[in-house]
């Protein structure tokens, strides 16, 4: 069944960009001004410097204090960093040319005592002037500047010319009781080369002046020809690659036992580096009341913080009291202690020790399994404990399988540990040992052995029950919920109640469709938990005594994160959604009434998104069948018109996850709305969040199910909606959905133009050397391989249909990818070509599944809409200009 949606709309009145075809110069006209700044020469300007120089009053405009890049223009708005300065139209112009008039406000009786003066017509003012540049598409041209004094200019931030004028004009001022002076104005042209991408381009032009002419600015568009471009003074614009790739992100918010205070870690991007910072606020004022080491986590029961800081070649463990402002070190310079966990009652701490057995030094080498190449097959990791009172270390747990820490029960007395292993003569190849271990007694009694589906477990508030998360299967039947004959998708997460004096196994969401996330049992009896439910990632509280689900009503689409206080009634939480980033929560919880009251706790990057606005986000789903509704959305432009046919874009994954509304991510649909498409994003059979039969479709599915879902759906959505232009369709889809894509280009000739990142073209050689390959495979293709299901491993991968592809297809591949090797595309690459069919491939040096450096990842985003223009919008200026033909 359908989840119920709310549907997200900003309504926000934007001031279009008046459009005119550049076949000409067109000039900047309109102008924002910012409060202008009186500087003054330095003292000591007239003794030279170790360069044999004087300081010159012209070269007053390189010591401005004011950080461009920082700047925020808008009409009647002051400057976040310099709220003392604000910004005003700029009224005066002659002919294309802007003037400045010396405002009353500056002091002109004044006069220092150093021989300065207020007065303008000696001091001059650095005046800083803002427009923007709007573009459809990508475009080159020049910015021919005429200049009558001293000037900086900055196009998106970044100084583009400096220019010293031989003299600073004199004061020229056009009020009645001012004399203008005669000195016959001079200017100098200057030009500025640029290469704009589609979007709003903030021009800022800085001054040093004493008043009148200052300069006139007009921008030539050469190619394309006929380009289309306007200059405006209003900020308001789409969503842009600088905004999904800087600003602030909220890392983690966690809280203390009683809610009284909250560690908040945020990293903030700026020209592609990062900087982290911790802060811990008292919750209810939000002030900063302790600003510690970036790996400082909660101590239990206490408002202390404890962390780990490097001393020499080790490190040692510290705690600090909130309450006290006191420091204690409990570890002294320590090389073991390093990933640890306290027991509640502050007894001891658990920590992992680890040991590698690889030979680094190897020529030959035999594996011992298919897991062998991986680099980390051959570590190990045991259990140690570390006892506060005396210090002592105590191993705790042995052998040749590595041990992992589950949790710990409240009172200290015991914790659930787990060994695993292959075994390649019984499906799915691994299995699952779980202990759980008496300290009391030194003790670990099994309690399941050779589970065939890893599961993790945590305590009840009293200890007396394990709260387990697994798959479907974990159990055996119990917890399946799936069609006749169906194999279910051990990808969708089901919870269990484990009595452990009984050793009953209780399955608590067989009938709950929503797949479990992350869970905490709170001493209030209730569970907590996020859930993927469709696109959707919800909060619920699960009331163990009555046994029932409620959806908690708190704001956020997607809940990333959350935290109870172990003592107190606060849950403190991130969540966004397709249109607002990252926003930390508090939740007073009303146990008794089933009732929250949830309240914006902080909007860390809410400035950065003052000046962009979104187009509508809408719910569309299709009924593909009786028994199957495709679930969808789709992203209009942020200046959406609907008398407009605009191109199309089709998201979709095809695996066993959603696409989620995510605010931005790998695959932000917002900014490919800002650029121009209406984006539409469907939800395939297979995906978890629908319930365990949908999921179940993933199995032995490889596309042919998806691909058609897919096809009828968008054939439905250009259907049902005249504003999108049905001859100009493209497709993207990434790892899975890279798959996805190439399949989709061997069935359906309904898309202009398609794009896989990181794409599967023959099942059989992912499921051999892919670094989950045949792991995964375990669960898309249960029970099935290339020597017993040839028509999944060969007639449903993409190489072996690669004559069928009608589709001009962009291939996007790291040449580092360990997940899917980038052979998968370079194969199909090579295919295409030798068939003569239209096919690119473009390499990311060094990059894995995912593109994280800086720059890589402008340069591929700007490489998918460059693709998309250039088929949908019939503008390939832009792809040429990223790769140029070379004559090889």
């Amino acid at each position: 069944m359908k989840n119920t949606k709310h549907i997200v709309i900003i309504a926000v009145t934007i001031l279009s960009c008046c459009f005119t075809v550049a076949t000409s110069a067109q000039s900047a006209t309109e102008w924002l001004q910012l409060s202008p700044l009186e500087v003054t020469l330095p003292a000591l300007s007239s003794v030279k410097d170790v360069d044999d120089k004087i300081f010159k009053e012209d070269m007053l405009i390189s010591y401005s204090t004011i950080a461009i890049r920082n700047l925020r223009p808008k009409e009647h708005a002051r400057e976040a960093l310099f709220p003392a300065l604000q910004w005003e139209k700029v009224s005066t112009m002659q002919a294309d040319t802007l003037m400045y008039n010396v405002p009353d406000v500056i002091d002109v009786s004044n006069k220092a005592a150093s021989g300065s003066s207020n007065n303008p017509a000696i001091n001059p003012t650095i005046n800083t002037y803002a427009t923007y540049l709007c573009n459809e598409q990508w475009l080159s041209g020049t910015l021919k500047l005429t200049l009558f004094c001293s000037a900086e200019v900055y196009i998106d931030g970044k100084k583009e010319l400096t220019y010293t004028s031989p003299n600073i004009s004199p004061h020229i001022n056009t009020n009645i009781n001012t004399k203008a002076s005669t000195k016959k104005d001079t200017a100098e042209c200057k030009t500025v080369k640029c290469t704009l991408i589609p979007g709003k381009h903030s021009v800022i032009i800085k001054t040093l002046s004493k008043g009148g002419k200052q300069f006139a600015a007009a921008f030539t568009a050469e190619l394309p020809k006929n380009t289309r471009i306007a200059f405006t003074t209003d900020p308001q614009r789409g969503k842009n690659l600088d905004d999904v790739l800087s600003g602030v992100r909220v890392s983690s918010a966690s809280i203390s036992h009683d809610g009284k205070y909250a560690l908040i870690t945020t990293s903030e991007t700026i020209d592609g580096v990062a900087k982290t910072n911790t802060d811990i606020y008292r919750v209810a004022t939000k002030d900063i009341v302790y600003s510690p080491l970036a790996n400082s986590q909660w101590l239990p029961g206490k408002n202390k913080i404890v962390y780990t800081k490097q001393e020499g070649k080790a490190h040692s463990l510290y705690t600090y009291d909130l309450e006290d402002k006191t420091t204690d070190c409990l570890i002294k310079n320590d090389s073991a202690v390093k990933n640890y966990t306290f027991s509640p009652d502050l007894s001891y701490l658990l920590y992992t020790q680890s040991e590698s057995c690889e030979d680094k030094a190897w020529q030959l080498r035999k594996l011992d399994g298919i897991e062998d190449r991986q680099p980390y097959y051959r570590n190990r990791s045991w259990l140690c404990k570390y006892d506060i009172a005396t210090g002592l270390r105590t191993r705790l747990t042995w052998g040749n399988l590595s041990t992992s820490l589950h949790d710990i029960s409240r009172d200290g007395s015991k914790f659930i540990f787990s060994t695993s292993m292959h075994d390649y003569s019984e499906y799915p190849f691994r299995k699952q040992t779980v202990y759980l271990y008496d300290l009391k007694t030194n003790r670990a009694d099994t309690l399941w052995a050779n589970l065939h589906f890893g599961v993790s477990c945590s305590f009840s508030p009293n200890g007396d029950q394990l709260l387990v998360s697994g798959g479907p299967s974990a159990f055996g039947k119990i917890g399946e919920n799936v069609g006749k004959n169906q194999l279910v998708n051990q990808y969708d997460t089901q919870l269990y109640l484990f009595t452990i004096a009984t050793k009953q196994v209780e399955p608590i969401t067989k009938n709950f469709n929503p797949s479990i996330r992350n869970t905490y049992w709170h001493k209030n009896g209730n569970i907590y938990l996020t859930v993927s439910q469709g696109d959707y990632q919800p909060l619920y509280a699960y009331n163990v005594k009555d046994k029932t689900f409620r959806k908690m009503d708190v704001p956020g689409d997607l809940i990333e994160q959350f935290e109870v206080a172990e003592n107190g009634n606060t849950l403190i939480y991130n969540a966004s959604d397709a249109q607002h980033p990252t926003a930390i929560y508090t939740c007073e919880l009303d146990v008794l009434h089933n009732k929250e009251t949830a309240t914006l706790w902080a909007d860390p990057n809410r400035g950065n998104y003052e000046n962009v606005t979104f187009g509508e986000l809408k719910d569309w789903d299709f009924q593909y069948s009786k028994t199957t509704l495709i679930d969808g959305r789709y992203y209009l432009p942020h200046d959406f018109d609907p008398t407009k046919k605009y191109p199309l874009i089709v998201y979709y994954y095809g695996g066993t996850t959603p696409v989620t509304r995510s605010f931005g991510g790998r695959y932000p649909f917002n900014f490919f709305a800002a650029n121009g498409y209406v984006v539409y994003v469907l939800q395939p059979s297979g995906s978890i969040g629908y319930g365990q039969e949908f999921s179940a479709r993933h199995q032995n599915n490889w596309g042919k199910i998806t691909a058609d879902e897919i096809i009828r759906s968008t054939k439905a959505f250009l259907k049902a909606h005249p504003f999108v232009d049905a001859h100009k369709v493209g497709c993207i889809g990434a790892s899975y959905g890279g798959f996805t894509t190439m399949y989709l280009c061997t069935q359906t000739d309904i898309f202009t133009c398609a794009i896989s990142h990181a794409g599967i073209s023959s099942i059989s050689e992912y499921w051999g050397y892919g670094y989950w390959g045949y792991g995964y495979s375990t669960n898309a293709t249960a029970h099935s391989y290339p020597w017993n299901r040839k028509d999944i491993y060969v007639d449903q991968s993409p190489l072996f249909n690669a004559d069928k592809v009608r589709t001009p297809l962009l291939l996007l591949h790291g040449t580092k990818d360990v997940n899917v090797p980038f052979a998968e595309s370079f194969q199909f690459y090579t295919a295409l070509k030798l068939l003569g069919k239209e096919a690119e491939l473009v390499m990311i040096k060094d990059a894995d599944h995912h593109v994280v450096e800086y720059k890589q990842r402008i340069l591929w985003q700007n490489s998918i809409i460059a693709w998309f223009d250039k088929y949908l919008k019939d503008q390939p200026e832009w792809w040429k200009n990223l790769y140029k033909d070379k004559n090889l």
